[in-house]
């Protein structure tokens, strides 16, 4: 009796569909918990540029130009005479109009890295254009290339700016472009360390 009762209870599979709709949805609450996740935007949020082993906490953004000569804050770095930033990495979800948003850690040559801060204080980034952009997060997490080319796309308000690659070699350059499934996109979070997320999405 007992046997049959678990076997009627048993979950059904969670189709394309919504599993799509609770990754895009902000409201979107756990069944066994009632968190609410908000899964399509800052999901993968890398604490350090790749290579960082053990960074320290980070400083406000306004002592980036203070804190020494290697500094990570909120969402500047530099190190090794590399000045990066932070940005989302935006993915269609097949079979929606949304995207996901990765964090991702980028480069900027020194100067353009100073006028982008600057502008982005004013809320007018918007205003420099694309920008050619290193890639400095490791996507996927393993087997990922360590740096890859791209282009940054700054946002008014001092909203962060979004990261497109152009390296078609890239295992996420197609996915950029045609999207993935949602099933997809919860296999990358899940290799991207957010293992726990992706459990309370599917439960």
């Amino acid at each position: 009796m007992i046997r049959r009762l678990f076997r009627r209870q048993k979950s059904r599979p969670l189709t394309e569909a919504e599993l799509a709709h609770r990754l895009i949805d902000p409201g979107y609450a756990c069944t066994c918990c009632g968190e609410v996740l908000n899964a399509a935007a800052g999901a993968v949020w890398p604490t350090a540029p790749f290579g960082w082993t053990n960074p320290p906490a980070p400083y406000p953004d306004d002592a980036f130009d203070t804190a020494g000569r290697d500094v990570l804050t909120e969402n500047y770095a530099r190190r090794g005479g590399d000045t990066l930033l932070r940005a989302y990495l935006p993915i269609p979800v097949q079979g929606t109009e949304t995207q996901v948003f990765l964090g991702v850690w980028c480069s900027l040559k020194v100067g353009n890295h100073a006028r982008f801060r600057s502008a982005q204080a004013r809320g007018d980034a918007d205003r420099m254009g694309d920008m050619f952009s290193w890639l400095y997060t490791q996507l996927p997490a393993m087997t990922g290339p360590l740096l890859t080319e791209g282009v940054l796309t700054p946002y008014s308000q001092g909203r962060l700016p979004l990261y497109w690659i152009t390296a078609e070699k890239h295992p996420l350059y197609r996915a950029q472009q045609d999207g993935l499934t949602a099933s997809e996109i919860l296999a990358l979070y899940r290799d991207m360390g957010c293992g726990d997320l992706v459990d309370h999405l599917i439960a």
